[in-house]
């Protein structure tokens, strides 16, 4: 009997591993069956699209090339960068900006890539560190009709004397220095004349003697003096409110005060 239940027990092992083998013959029967249609799948996508063909990926960016023939890029302190930039509307800080060198010959042949879709303008400004706009020089509508768009901005004065011109007496000081007949306290502020009518100049309301600048001192200059303090007749510290403005003015002086 104790033979007869061996033999049992090798029988029961036998069929068990027979019903395994059966088991893993299905799965590989499977598998193979699976590779087989998925190979006739790829075979008959013989043209290796995978997608929509109205299907449009998304771009990763414009390009500009700018030419340009630039001078004063050398003038700014550190602090400011003269760049190729690219601003969204409302916007006066840059979204995308590539520096610019000062050349020997001031010819500037540049290219900016990755340009963000939302990008509506492109300038050639100089920023401080923030990337803030503190002063433009060339401005051009920016679509993204082509992936490349060239841009001609001829000759410009990216001098920092200059912005300071542009962006200050222009914008606040000349409608009484000069807009007028009579430029108030015959100080003229007016392109061609500010310059000699402000650097080394004693100021005329100065009771100390000031210059109104003073190359390298903007805190013993007039010129800074009267747009934080009320000492005149006519009070000029609302005239220019913003700090970037202010800096841009103090930051001239310091710097030498260059024309």
């Amino acid at each position: 009997s104790l033979v007869g239940s061996e033999m049992c027990i090798r029988d029961r092992s036998y069929f068990s591993t027979l019903s395994n083998l059966n088991v893993m013959k299905k799965e590989i029967y499977s598998f193979i069956s699976g590779l087989l249609l998925f190979s006739g799948l790829a075979i008959s996508c013989d043209d290796g699209k995978i997608y929509d063909e109205n299907n449009q990926t998304e771009r990763e960016g414009g390009t500009v090339k700018l030419t340009a023939k630039i001078s004063g890029v050398d003038s700014w302190p550190g602090g400011y960068s003269v760049v190729l930039a690219g601003f969204t509307p409302d916007n006066a800080f840059a979204q995308t900006a590539k520096g610019i060198s000062q050349t020997d010959d001031g010819t500037i042949d540049m290219v900016l890539a990755g340009i963000p879709s939302e990008v509506t303008q492109i300038e050639v400004c100089v920023i401080n560190k923030l990337r803030k706009r503190i002063a433009s020089f060339y401005a051009a509508d920016y679509t993204e009709q082509a992936d490349t768009i060239r841009l001609n901005a001829g000759n410009l004065d990216a001098g920092m004397f200059n912005s300071v011109q542009t962006e200050i007496f222009n914008r606040s000081c000349t409608a009484c220095h000069g807009g007028s007949t009579e430029p108030a306290a015959g100080l003229y502020l007016t392109e061609g004349k500010s310059y000699k009518a402000l650097v080394d100049v004693v100021a005329d309301k100065s009771e100390e003697g000031l210059k109104l600048v003073k190359p390298g001192s903007a805190e013993e200059s007039f010129l800074h003096v009267i747009l934080h303090e009320n000492i005149v007749k006519y009070d000029h510290t609302n005239i220019i409110t913003t700090s970037s403005t202010l800096t841009l003015l103090d930051d001239w002086i310091n710097n030498g005060a260059k024309e």
